[in-house]
């Protein structure tokens, strides 16, 4: 059950990598964001570690699906806007960061209620 436990999360903190990786060098031209993406894909390894701590199920799933969903979802509903400055302004990042919070915490929830259910 150990390994089983294992494999996942590692497969999920590689599938979650290369959200990252696609997502801050490769896709840079879409959003030009250097440090968001990384915050994001720190938030997301934490969570996988503690995943992993209490054995979750469907937490190590729908994290690297929250970040990739999340960028994708930033990326067709962005919208440009200008500040009352003048300055531009661009909303890819508020989107990419609400759908990865409301996957993850979808995920937590799901965990959470399993836990309690088999206890």
């Amino acid at each position: 059950m150990k390994i089983k436990n294992l494999t996942l999360h590692l497969i999920s903190l590689v599938i979650l990598s290369i959200g990252y990786v696609l997502s801050r060098y490769v896709l840079f031209d879409l959003h030009g964001m250097q440090e968001w993406p990384f915050m994001l894909f720190s938030c997301g390894i934490v969570i996988i570690a503690i995943s992993f701590i209490v054995k979750g199920k469907q937490t190590p799933v729908f994290m690297p699906l929250s970040y990739i969903a999340g960028f994708a979802a930033g990326v067709i509903f962005q919208t440009d806007g200008l500040d009352a400055g003048g300055g531009k302004t661009n909303n890819l990042w508020i989107i990419w960061t609400i759908v990865f919070v409301c996957f993850t915490l979808a995920a937590l929830l799901t965990d959470l209620f399993a836990l309690r259910k088999k206890k």
